[in-house]
């Protein structure tokens, strides 16, 4: 009898630890702590869009004035609370869930004057890439948030790119 229980006992015990191993967390993949943000135009009258910009993780912000490789660029230092604003945007994003495209498939609204904006967000020392671009069309949430505070009305390119028309 008590080899019978001694045995019951080290296959529970063996069993639980087997378990226990299955039972884990699982760690979540780390942060991205060295991201950039590439945000490029173009399309329009023009055929150069209306200008875009770069952001980096070491909060150096270039502005550009539109896509040829001789339109105006200018660098900046972003704040401490700007770099932490898009920070905290791009850790909290998900972009392996984001469309290749998020303009409307009806070619019919696609027009002439019509400007591409081409989103690209590099992680992990440029591992992971993710692009993607619209004309029209609505964006998922976290992308729309990353592009509010690069581009929106109140956003980077907003406060610096004036800054950058008026220098030399």
């Amino acid at each position: 009898m008590k080899q019978m229980i001694a045995a019951t006992l080290l296959v529970i015990a063996v069993a639980s630890e087997a378990t226990a191993q299955r039972q884990r967390p699982v760690t979540p993949p780390s942060p991205a702590s060295d991201w950039k943000i590439e945000i490029t135009t173009d399309g329009g009258f023009t055929g150069n869009g209306n200008g875009g910009l770069i952001v980096s993780s070491n909060g150096v912000l270039v502005i550009a004035f539109g896509s040829s490789s001789t339109a105006k660029r200018c660098t900046f230092q972003l704040t401490k609370s700007e770099l932490q604003a898009i920070d905290a945007a791009v850790q909290s994003a998900n972009p392996a869930a984001w469309l290749e495209c998020y303009s409307l498939a009806d070619v019919k609204t696609h027009c002439c004057d019509l400007i591409r904006t081409t989103f690209s967000l590099t992680e992990h020392g440029g591992r992971d890439q993710y692009v993607t671009w619209w004309l029209i069309g609505t964006l998922p949430l976290d992308l729309q948030m990353l592009v509010d505070l690069s581009r929106g009305p109140a956003g980077l390119d907003a406060r610096y790119r004036p800054l950058c028309a008026t220098t030399p």
